[in-house]
Formats: C-alpha cells, sequence, structure tokens
C-alpha cells in the first residue's frame, strides 16, 4: 500500500532552538491559518531551552512537534536560512519561504519563493508586522508570544539590533499582552539563565551556529547569566571542552558567556590565539590575571552584530 503524501505546511526555525525561532514559528502558524491556509503546523528542530519552556507555559501555548528529517516535507524556514544551522536533509524538502533576520546564507530553493530578511531585533518582530498590514488583531497569547521573542532577541531592547519599529512594537504587544515590559523581560530572561549549572556540552552547544566556507567552519555558542562567578568557577573544563569538539573539525570555537542584564561577554576560544586576539583589539577590556583563551569583552551582548562579522574574517 502506498503511503500517503504528507499534505502539511511545517514551520520551523534552526537547530538548537531558541525563543525567537519557536516563536516565530507559532505566531507565523496562527497567522496563516487566519489568512484562512490549512494544515499549517509549527515545529521545532531540537530540544527546547528553559527560557523557551517558560514562556510556552507562560502563555499557555503546546510545545510544537519536533521534526528529524526534512526529506519530502514542506517547509517555511523562519530565523535562519544556513544548511549548517537547519535540520537535517533540508536540501531534500521543498522550500516554500524564508523569514529570518540574520545575514544571507546558504538555503538553496528550486523555484523562486518568498524571501523576506530584514536587521530587525528578532525574526518574530518581521512576522508580527505582517498581522498589522492584514489587520489581524491579536489575541493576549499571541502578542505575548511575539513579544517573549523579541525581549529575548534583543535582550530587553538592549541589544545593538534592536530598531526603533522594534521598540514601538514591543510596546504595543506589551499592551495587548497586559504584562509590563520590563518586568516580564527581566522574569523571562532570569528564567533562561540555569544553563550554565550543566554539563560543559550542554552549555556550548545548547544555543550553537556553525559558520562555513567551503571545507572551513567555525562555530559561536552564547549561554546568558547574571553574572560571571558560576562561569568562571568553571572556567577550566569550559576551555578544556572547547578545545575538544574544536579538534574534531573546527578552525576555532567560541563560547560568548553573555551578562544579559548588566551587558558584557567574557569570550571563551579555541583555535589560534595570534588570529583571533586581533579581532578584537578595539573591544577587549584588560583583566588582570585572565587566563589564556578569555577575553573581556565590555557592552558587547549580541553575537549576530557584534561577535559573527569579526569571526567570519577567519574564513
Amino acid at each position: 500500500m502506498m503511503k500517503k503524501k504528507d499534505k502539511s505546511i511545517y514551520i520551523i526555525g534552526h537547530i538548537s532552538p531558541d525563543t525567537d525561532s519557536v516563536c516565530s514559528a507559532i505566531v507565523y502558524a496562527h497567522f496563516l491559518r487566519e489568512r484562512h491556509k490549512k494544515h499549517v503546523i509549527p515545529a521545532r528542530a531540537g530540544e527546547l531551552n528553559s527560557e523557551t519552556k517558560f514562556v510556552l507555559k507562560k502563555w499557555g501555548e503546546k510545545v510544537p512537534i519536533r521534526l528529524k528529517d526534512a526529506t519530502g516535507k514542506n517547509l517555511i524556514i523562519v530565523d535562519h536560512n544556513e544548511i549548517d544551522q537547519s535540520i537535517p536533509h533540508i536540501r531534500d524538502a521543498n522550500i516554500l519561504e524564508i523569514i529570518d533576520h540574520h545575514r544571507i546564507g546558504d538555503v538553496e530553493t528550486i523555484h523562486p519563493i518568498p524571501f523576506e530578511n530584514e536587521p530587525r531585533g528578532a525574526t518574530c518582530a518581521i512576522i508580527a508586522d505582517r498581522y498589522s498590514w492584514f489587520r489581524i488583531p491579536f489575541s493576549r497569547k499571541i502578542a505575548g508570544l511575539a513579544l517573549s521573542a523579541i525581549l529575548s532577541d534583543t535582550l530587553l531592547l538592549k541589544s545593538p539590533t534592536t530598531t526603533p519599529k522594534d521598540r514601538v512594537l514591543a510596546r504595543k504587544l506589551a499592551k495587548v499582552a497586559r504584562v509590563n515590559l520590563e518586568k516580564y523581560g527581566k522574569e523571562l530572561l532570569e528564567a533562561g539563565c540555569d544553563l550554565i549549572n550543566h554539563s560543559v556540552n550542554k552549555v556550548i552547544l545548547t544555543d550553537f551556529k556553525t559558520y562555513r566556507k567551503g571545507s572551513r567552519k567555525i562555530g559561536v555558542g552564547q549561554v546568558p547569566v547574571i553574572g560571571f562567578k558560576k562561569a568562571m568557577d568553571r572556567k577550566e573544563e569550559l576551555l578544556k571542552e572547547l578545545v575538544r569538539l574544536q579538534k574534531r573539525s573546527y578552525l576555532a570555537l567560541f563560547l560568548m558567556v553573555t551578562d544579559v542584564l548588566a551587558g558584557g561577554t567574557y569570550l571563551f576560544f579555541s583555535g589560534d590565539e595570534g588570529e583571533i586576539k586581533p579581532l578584537f583589539k578595539k573591544k577587549i577590556e584588560k583583566i588582570p590575571g585572565l587566563d589564556g583563551g578569555i577575553i573581556y569583552l565590555p557592552r558587547v551582548v549580541s553575537r549576530k552584530k557584534q561577535i559573527q562579522p569579526n569571526l567570519l574574517k577567519l574564513l
């Protein structure tokens, strides 16, 4: 008996999903259903982090289904457009649309598709704009989910990726969601700061992105913290795991340990120190007694805007 073809459309973010990728899938699926499109299903490409679990529980939303293989699936991609950040076998999927706020990468399609890429604080902010364009009202839940994505990706609107449109939108969504923006934002960010207590492998790889050019690739993880003490207490084991992972197949490997409330990042790294340190020579603050493999970058919180452009020079 022939297997029935899956006609569903899955909306999915990147592997190692964060709050923006998950909420973008949920909010856009709701938007498309309101526009009378059937069989639209929000999905995820990996395990949820603690912040995203907090958000879904807060707003009474089900955890999206997990897809492990893109083969033969109809997909709308959100919050990324690079193969190394996509669900396995993305080349064998039918990609219908891409919505993203990162650099344009290497995901390819057979036919022309809608591709919206805008420098915004979060992908979900781009999606939320469509509700206004088509005069679709936000429910309290959808407003809360969209707001959560924006506050998460912009670190409570403090990241340099935040645009004036994001600030206006966040205030509007907070009003509909009936929350105090500042208070809820701190509650959300604090919910995601327990990761530093887990295994060093999980700390590095939970929010991790790979960038590739030919056979050369680099990887960058990021872990949110409130205060650096726990991370610095574990610096030897974190550096040891970075070295182990880097020697497998990476030109260089990095971990951003970012204080989400105070701002600032300790950048742990494994690779050629002579090549890496000069990339940040204007940003480094000298800390007495700081070991090799770690530099301190004050007022640096954004991987996308403040770290990634420098690191891509290694490729």
